[in-house]
């Protein structure tokens, strides 16, 4: 028997169904790379595709409530706990110690100042959830989801210019699994593993200063290596052991301008580039030929974000409401040839993403609360979110 490869990239992540084909005309090898990209070995004389992995999105989430509601154009603005997984430097810009908690993705961080010049940020949260159903394959689903602690620090070296880092542990849960007729497993999909993840952050006021005085314009930077997740894939029906496979998370640049026109007014603009060519190449670095046709273009999705705060009559706080569009790419594979297996890897759509947020904030003898509430997807969710951070 052949010896099975060891397979290090599910960057492209379809599957196939082992031929039916008597086992000795079987090449083990070519069957197991057909299983984790969709393309099936020409020697097979029947066979099906089980693409589980064809409408899972590469691209990472934007974690908890206030991003949310600003379409996610947070990385110039970046002056709460959330800086610590976007952009660290944005940390310097807390006043004083905050606890943040929030709904949706979840969230739960700590964040202040130490020793003075260091300001800190402790966080858990989940930055990613989801589900698919592969059309046309009835019982085929993928289920995931990503947890993720994290350490933040940002610094002001010199005045007007931030710079941040963060480290943080990243796990992948996935399960996914594809049945032939009522009972038979023909295969399944599992991950449990965990990696480190690390981000770099700067902020640069260009114009004015860190005041509610004056208007202030600034530059945000935020860059964030791309890493592998271990996943299990094996076939119920041959029996054989499941072959470790790395699932890819792109490499993300960001850049951003905030501009605090005045009390009332603030606006953010944000680019984000998805270096999705990462899944592509892995995926020829692993199976070579038989990647030809898969495509995962880099992408430029732009953000915009606009927030209006205006105080009570009452006296006894502030109101902001704040909304945003996001431009999102498909962020899944696609397949441009002439093997059928691989037919369900279909170009996805651009899509315009609406946001909305409402934010209630008071201040008691030193003490700030602000409650957050936000809706991350106006046209298809609304995928709501709810937080509150104390700042003391």
């Amino acid at each position: 028997m052949v010896e099975t490869p060891r397979c290090q990239a599910l960057q492209c992540a379809g599957e196939a169904v082992i031929p039916s084909a008597s086992r000795e005309r079987r090449d083990v090898g070519r069957a197991l790379a057909a299983l984790a990209f969709g393309v099936v070995s020409s020697t097979a004389a029947a066979q099906t595709t089980d693409p589980i992995f064809a409408g899972w999105r590469w691209a990472p989430d934007v974690p908890g409530s206030r991003p949310a509601g600003l379409g996610g154009a947070f990385t110039a603005i970046a002056d709460g706990g959330k800086a610590a997984y976007g952009n660290p430097a944005g940390l310097v810009l807390i006043p004083a110690w905050e606890v943040e908690l929030s709904t949706g993705e979840r969230w739960a961080a700590v964040s202040g100042s130490a020793l003075g010049h260091l300001h800190l940020s402790a966080y858990a949260a989940k930055t990613g959830a989801q589900h698919v159903d592969v059309a046309g394959s009835p019982g085929a689903f993928l289920d995931s989801s990503v947890w993720e602690a994290g350490l933040g620090l940002g610094v002001e070296p010199f005045r007007g210019l931030k710079v941040g880092g963060a480290v943080a542990w990243s796990h992948l849960g996935m399960e996914g699994l594809r049945r032939v007729g009522e009972a038979d497993e023909a295969t399944t999909v599992a991950a449990d593993d965990g990696q480190v993840r690390l981000t770099a952050g700067l902020l640069l006021t260009l114009v004015g200063a860190e005041t509610r005085s004056f208007p202030t314009l600034r530059l945000g930077l935020s860059y964030q290596p791309g890493f592998d997740w271990s996943a299990d894939v094996a076939d119920g029906n041959t029996g054989e052991p499941a072959v470790s496979t790395a699932i890819r998370r792109p490499s993300l640049v960001t850049a951003g301008l905030a501009w605090r026109a005045n009390d009332r007014w603030s606006f953010s603009l944000q680019g984000d580039v998805i270096r999705y060519r990462e899944v592509v190449d892995a995926l020829r670095r692993n199976v070579g030929d038989r990647a030809a046709g898969f495509q995962l273009p880099n992408a430029l999705e732009p953000r915009f974000g606009t927030e209006f705060g205006a105080p009570l009559w009452c006296g006894c706080g502030v109101v902001k409401f704040r909304g945003g569009l996001h431009y999102r790419s498909p962020g899944t594979l696609a397949y441009d040839g002439n093997d059928p297996v691989a037919a369900a890897f279909t170009p996805g759509r651009w899509r315009t993403v609406g946001t909305l947020g409402f934010s209630f904030l008071t201040e008691h003898v030193g003490h700030a609360v602000r409650l957050d509430l936000d809706a991350k997807d106006l046209f298809e969710g609304p995928d709501l979110s709810f937080g509150i951070t104390w700042r003391f």
